[in-house]
């Protein structure tokens, strides 16, 4: 038997109640369609004044007594109410979930995250609307409408959402004891929030790692948004057939009722100055000695600075970490210490325990850091509908971020989500991304699209304008090395030699008469012609020997020789004297290179902007390596005639530069962009060669020169040009380790006192260390352990920022900022159009967003950046007011609001819904005549009802609707009635909707939705409706995971879906005789026929017990009392023969159920609808 339209059925749950127990499995009654009051209660007065939320449990379900599929079974709202200050929200549950289910996973909007960075500050009392925290001066304050969970242990927790931040630095003062005291500053915060607690909460007293124990934890949140809604709004715009988008008036509804209050912000911080301790290398681990301060406090030093979060320290049998706060916490071992601190700047460890002291060994593993301040860089990339998207990139290349600072925020469906960098290059968050921290690069992957018109905002920390790069490794190249300029050019190939001891052995390097030094001393290069010398020693000399040069010398003579170059750049000539000696011939020359330089900040007459152009020499010098060619450079020589060719110009890449126009500053201005393009191109070449050769027949010399052996300089970071960062220097040479403090190296460093051997000097700049004491026969490999690069010096003339916080009350925002020229304070303060029109200060603040674009220029309309006033970014603060929303009392409103959205709003629209967009049209019919027909205006409509002026529907049997071509034909007899019997008045009139399903491929908080399929039709705006499908897929009874067990545990009954222990030989025949099972009286369940004996068994189910009992020689059909149906009908002829006590048949049925929640939210305020009503269809296809 088919699946007839009224088949299809919303049945009630099993106690429709907003009691924690409401809802449970469905029971067979259905809910009758247009009856008052059949599924929520009336609104109360007291709902009216203060809002409330109710939740209902429904099922759509078919009713039939085959197990006939009910495909794509999906629900929608066709009509909400039509009191504004009331709104229905669908989402889907379970076959048995009950309200405090369903609550608990509505307000699973954010879920437990890290901890927080503060901590409680003494004990929070039951009834507080206000917290006291404290937290470290470099830690992030938290903004307005966060939410934290409160733990006290396993006893008691709650989520508080913060109104208002009060924050101040103080001096506290900590007692280690026997009179010794030290004082700290941290900063306290009172933190209003929206809930009184409804616990106390222990809190700790202050110290320098954090507070005392015992003491409550404080966790942040994070955004889960698991729950997905589904609703209905009307059309904003009219749209035309064919479009693949529409606009609905909100693609929110309102779940929780919520009021507003103004929040004031002070002295904010727009651009500000962090100071950090940045990672400079790898974990190094080290030995330790524990010296006694005194009573119970103990020191050690690491030497270094250490990375925050990195420090394992084992000491007297227990191991400890570092919280990243500058605290140490327990983490095995026998914990004897009370408290524990480090200075992440010094290496400094302090350890306090009541019962005295320690001394003793210890070691440590951590990161090496240094200490480094900058200033926050911000920016956004404005989302507009042409590049709105998932992936976005960013090019810092200006200015890197320093890692572990990049926070880039991004407002999605009018929440601010945030992906932040923890200072490893793999942005965590509301999305991912990579982090090139060398070049600048970032990519980043959005969890949710960006909303249009507003902007992704990013702001991070650079030590001015470039990157602070670690640098790092082992085997850096060019480590030793002595280079000397001897007396005397023009030197006999083959004939030089240098000799030094190491150890009392004399080391040797010769030259390979080639321009190659090797031997048992390190290896190098000579220049003949030049007389000039690079050794790298392979070991170092003796302290105070010397290195003896030894080579033969004679006359040499310098000719300038003219040439051209041909298009590739080579070139011939002849070199005079010939013959001429292999080796000794050296050609200089120079070549001119062009540089293009963009006039940034200048103007012309006309108001473009220039490109200069210079060029640039650049010097040339190639040695012949005696066998006819040259070292390094292409070309040819002949010794015998001193015929040559040489390659004297090459290409290379210029970078030129051009402008184009865009709009990039956020508000509405055209400004230029610089656009860079690499091309090659040749050097141009002089066409004069400078060349130093000997004859064959010269006569040589024997020469000497004893170079005194000097301070050893380490080449740390050939070929890079950045300085190394002050303090972050670590490296190994010769079996030492050395350490940079403020430019002088120490080695031999005690840990006890933090006192070292000064052993030479570190030149920033040049990236060198100039070492005068050293081990003989060191080897010249070095180990950088930690070093980091920085370049600095920048300000400011364009700021992003936004406030912790939106929306914004019009015309509150006030800016302050700092001239860098004049050191003058300047304010000024947005319009109630959210502009600003200062003479220093212009931009615009959105109030919607709290996204604020600055610039700083006495001309905005300068697109030059001429006119631009540069401000020191970390003066720049703002002062607000902010409207944030106040939730109500959960005991009152049903659910607890403050792990919901701040406003109360959830989005029931998502990408990848289903999207039933209808329209209904009405045809009225003053008096239908037996046997007659009614024309309609449209055709192919989804659905054809006839309704009376009451509402009544008329029944199926007096009319027959055609819709394929939308017309209506009345029964003769035409009995004007309803299902139930009721009598219709007239006039009828005649509802035909038309629909359009398709999927929701894009959605924006302006209610833009973007659909995967054309519409067929031209449709209104406001009498179309948009409705989002809660979908089941196909809905059919069934059974399924049959198998059979040898012995059922009744005490421990398994209801998993395989077997436990053997199976039984006897057997049900499910091929010949399946069980029968129905739409009506199915059940999700899980079923187990237990054998009482070889032919009895008692039929259980998990959740309801022993329902029935039943015999091998019967038919065995347990009644669902919901419906009077049989559960199942398990047939006689289907059992075999050998079954006994004990043993039982496991199985699991489904039903063709499909639960749904039904969320009634009421607002506060006047009801302006007595007798309101909503609509829901239950939708599938059948046979």
């Amino acid at each position: 038997m088919a699946i007839a339209k009224s088949d299809i059925k919303l049945f009630k749950s099993q106690r429709l109640t907003d009691e924690a127990d409401g809802g449970g499995r469905a029971t067979g009654t259905a809910v009758v369609d247009g009856q008052v009051n059949n599924l929520f209660p009336d609104i109360s007065r007291l709902d009216r004044t203060i809002g409330r939320i109710n939740l209902r449990k429904g099922f759509a379900g078919v009713s039939t007594t085959t197990a006939d599929p009910y495909q794509g079974a999906h629900a929608i709202i066709t009509q909400g109410p039509a009191d504004p200050r009331v709104s229905v929200l669908l989402f889907a549950g379970s076959q048995t979930d009950e309200r405090a289910d369903a609550r608990n996973a509505i307000e699973s909007f954010v879920v437990p995250a890290v901890s927080a960075a503060f901590e409680l500050l003494g004990n929070q009392l039951k009834g507080q609307r206000a917290i006291a925290c404290i937290q470290r001066e470099e830690q992030r304050l938290p903004e307005i409408g966060q939410v934290f969970q409160l733990v006290n242990g396993t006893t008691a927790s709650q989520y508080v959402r913060i109104t208002a931040v009060d924050g101040r630095l103080e001096q506290f003062t900590y007692d280690y004891g026997n009179g010794n005291f030290t004082t700290f500053t941290r900063r306290r915060l009172d933190l209003s929030i929206s809930a009184p607690l409804e616990t106390t909460f222990p809190g700790g007293q202050p110290t320098p790692s954090g507070t005392t124990s015992p003491k409550s934890q404080v966790l942040g949140t994070q955004v889960a948004d698991a729950a997905r809604y589904y609703g209905i709004s009307p059309l904003a715009q009219a749209v035309s057939q064919g479009s693949l988008s529409l606009r609905v008036k909100s693609v929110y509804s309102q779940l929780v009722p919520s009021s507003t209050r103004e929040n004031s912000l002070i002295d904010q911080l727009a651009g500000y100055q962090r100071r950090m301790f940045i990672a400079a290398g790898p974990a190094r681990t080290v030995a330790l000695t524990v010296a006694l301060v005194s009573g119970g406090q103990s020191r050690v030093f690491l030497g270094t600075g250490c990375a925050p979060g990195t420090l394992s320290l084992s000491v007297n049998n227990a191991v400890y970490a570092d919280d990243g706060k500058g605290g140490l916490r327990y983490v095995s071992g026998s914990n004897w210490i009370t408290s524990g601190t480090i200075d992440y700047e010094t290496g400094e460890i302090n350890l306090v325990r009541a019962g005295g002291g320690y001394t003793g060994a210890a070691s440590a593993t951590y990161q090496p850091a240094a200490a480094a301040t900058g200033e926050t860089v911000t920016g956004e990339i404005p989302i507009e509908l042409g590049n709105r998207g998932f992936v976005y990139t960013l090019a810092l290349a200006e200015a890197p971020p320093r890692p572990g600072t990049l926070v880039v925020s991004f407002l999605a469906l009018g929440k601010w989500q945030e992906i932040r960098d923890p200072g490893n290059g793999e942005m965590e968050g509301e999305g991912t991304g990579t982090i090139a921290f060398g070049t600048g690069s970032v990519s980043l992957t959005l969890n949710a699209l960006p909303d249009v018109g507003s902007a992704i905002i990013f702001a991070y920390v650079s030590q001015n304008d470039s990157a602070i790069t670690q640098r790092t490794g082992s085997s850096v190249p060019a480590k030793a090395k002595v280079n000397r300029t001897l007396p005397h050019q023009g030197l006999l190939p083959g004939s030089y030699s240098a000799t030094f001891k190491v150890g009392g052995v004399t080391k040797t390097i010769t030259d390979n008469g080639h321009g190659v030094l090797s031997g048992t001393g390190g290896n190098g290069v000579i220049n003949y012609a030049a007389g000039t010398v690079s050794m790298e020693l392979t070991v170092t000399p003796d302290a105070g020997s010397g290195i003896t040069h030894a080579y033969q010398q004679g006359s040499v003579t310098d000719t300038p020789l003219t040439v051209t170059s041909d298009g590739s750049g080579m070139c011939a000539g002849t070199i005079p004297g010939a013959p001429l000696k292999p080796g000794s011939v050296q050609i200089r020359w120079t070549t001119r290179q062009r540089q293009a330089v963009p006039a940034l900040g200048a103007s012309n007459a006309t108001g473009a902007l220039p490109v200069y152009e210079s060029e640039i020499s650049v010097d040339h010098a190639a040695m012949d390596d005696g066998s006819g060619a040259w070292v390094g450079v292409t070309g040819t020589i002949n010794y015998s005639t001193g015929a040559f060719t040489l390659k004297v110009a090459g290409t290379y890449t210029y970078t030129e530069y051009t402008y184009v126009t865009e709009k990039s500053d956020g508000f509405g201005k055209q400004t230029l962009k610089l656009v860079k393009t690499n091309t090659q191109i040749m050097e141009s070449f002089g066409g004069t060669l400078s060349v130093r050769a000997q004859g064959n027949a010269q006569s040589y010399g024997p020469q000497t020169d004893v170079q005194t052996v000097a301070p050893v300089t380490l080449d740390l970071l050939p070929g890079i040009a950045e300085p190394i960062l002050p303090g972050s220097l670590v490296f190994t040479w010769a079996g030492e380790v050395y350490v940079d403090r403020s430019g002088v190296l120490y080695k031999n460093i005690n840990s006890s006192t933090n006192a070292g051997v000064a052993v030479g000097s570190v030149d920033y700049k040049g990236r060198t260390a100039t070492l005068s004491n050293y081990n003989a026969g060191a080897a010249a490999a070095v180990t950088l352990q930690a070093c980091l690069t920085t370049n600095s010096g920048f300000s400011i003339s364009a700021l992003t920022f936004r406030t912790p916080g939106a929306p914004l009350r019009a015309g509150s925002l006030q800016v302050t900022a700092v001239r860098v020229d004049t050191a003058q304070l300047v304010t000024a303060t947005a319009d109630a159009n959210g502009v600003f029109s200062h003479a220093v200060i212009k931009g615009t603040v959105d109030i919607a967003t709290g996204i604020a674009r600055l610039r700083f220029t006495s001309n905005i309309n300068d697109e030059t950046g001429a006119s631009n006033i540069p401000v020191i970014p970390l003066l720049v603060r703002y002062n607000g007011v902010i409207y944030s929303s106040l939730p109500l009392d959960a005991s009152l409103i049903g659910l607890d609001p403050v792990r919901l959205p701040a406003d109360g709003r959830v989005p029931h629209y998502r990408e990848a819904d289903v999207l039933v967009i209808h329209h209904t049209a009405e045809t009225t019919v003053a008096s239908p005549a037996a046997g007659g027909t009614v024309q309609l205006t449209r055709t192919g409509q989804a659905e054809i009802t006839v309704v009376d002026p009451n509402g009544l529907k008329l029944k199926a049997a007096s009319f027959t609707a055609d819709r394929e071509h939308g017309r209506v034909t009345w029964s003769n007899p035409l009995v004007l009635q309803d299902e139930s019997g009721a009598a219709l008045s007239t006039p009828l009139t005649v509802l035909d909707r038309v629909e359009h399903m398709t999927l929701c491929t894009e959605v924006q908080i302006s209610g833009e939705l973007a659909i995967s399929s054309p519409l067929p039709w031209d449709l209104p705006a406001n009498d179309t409706r948009v409705s989002s499908a809660l979908s089941w897929g196909d809905l059919q009874s069934r059974y399924h995971h049959w198998f059979t067990q040898k012995t059922w545990n009744s005490g421990v009954p398994n209801w998993t879906d395989s077997p436990v222990g053997e199976t039984t030989t006897a057997n049900y025949n499910l091929l010949s005789y399946p069980p029968i099972i129905t739409n009506r009286g199915a059940i999700d369940g899980k079923w187990a026929l237990v054998f009482t004996t070889a032919s009895q068994f008692q039929v259980v189910e998990e959740k309801l017990g022993v329902v029935s009992t039943g015999s091998t020689s019967q038919d065995c059909a347990p009644i669902n009392p919901e419906t009077g149906q049989p559960y199942f009908t398990i047939r006689a002829a289907g059992w075999g023969a050998g079954w006994s006590a004990g043993n039982a048949v496991r199985f699991n049925t489904d039903s063709c159920l499909g639960p749904l929640w039904m969320a009634r939210t009421v607002l506060s305020g006047q009801g302006t609808v007595d007798d309101d009503q909503f609509k829901i269809q239950i939708r599938g296809d059948a046979d």
